[in-house]
């Protein structure tokens, strides 16, 4: 494959629409945001990253059937050396996910600990660089993630601020100056399942996978499936299926 100059203009919409790469988990967070864009922009790419976490095998799973649902083409790309560095409760299995009950789940100190049990370092960073390259290849404007407000409380990385310095980085490294964009990084997830209500075609919700295990079901106990969870009571949003 041959590399493209920087100086050659690079397509970044389709009839109107912007091109994206959309950065898949198969979590509510991402899942949102690919059903945003299914509807906003023009999804190239749905990518999956398989970086030696617990759950791998049902995030493959949802992130296969989310995109199945609307129409995007998925690829996974496998980071075994990410996982391996160690340092994470969702890669170590050496080490206990850590548990919260729902009157924990605003309290500072206890998701503070929580945020540094399952770190993983550098995470979002490496994800972002691999998504942009596909973005650049792919001649995608958008790589689209998955972050919320609620959650940057203890993860900078899922911050506006971050998106905003990643996008400025990409003005460097991407021939087309791929942009670092999220539709919820404003919004609480009970705000995001609020929104996920109003779009035009129904949203799947019995097809995510929030949960830092694996398992014929999730947890139930791990602080991800807790901020779901309580995001979907507050919604009153029954899952079947």
């Amino acid at each position: 494959m041959s590399n493209r100059s920087p100086s050659t203009p690079l397509n970044a919409s389709f009839g109107g629409k912007t091109l994206s790469v959309v950065l898949l988990s198969g979590g509510l967070d991402s899942a949102a945001n690919l059903a945003f864009a299914a509807e906003r922009d023009t999804v190239v790419l749905a990518l999956h990253v398989d970086y030696g976490q617990r759950a791998a095998a049902p995030e493959w799973r949802a992130s296969q059937a989310l995109a199945d649902y609307y129409g995007a083409k998925v690829e996974r790309l496998a980071l075994p050396w990410l996982g391996a560095l160690g340092g994470s409760s969702l890669t170590d299995r050496s080490r206990d996910v850590p548990e919260l009950r729902a009157a924990e789940l605003d309290m500072l100190p206890k998701i503070q600990d929580t945020a540094r049990a399952v770190w993983v370092p550098n995470r979002n960073g490496v994800l972002l660089n691999v998504a942009a390259a596909f973005a650049e290849r792919f001649r995608a404007k958008r790589v689209i993630v998955g972050f919320n407000r609620e959650e940057a409380t203890t993860f900078p990385d899922n911050s506006q601020a971050y998106l905003d310095q990643a996008t400025r980085a990409f003005t460097f490294s991407t021939a087309n100056s791929v942009e670092v964009f999220c539709y919820t990084t404003a919004m609480d997830k009970t705000e995001i399942c609020e929104s996920l209500k109003k779009l035009e075609r129904p949203f799947p919700h019995h097809l995510v996978w929030s949960c830092y295990h694996a398992g014929s079901e999730p947890c139930g106990r791990c602080e991800s499936c807790g901020r779901h969870d309580r995001a979907l009571r507050a919604a009153g949003i029954e899952v079947t299926g």
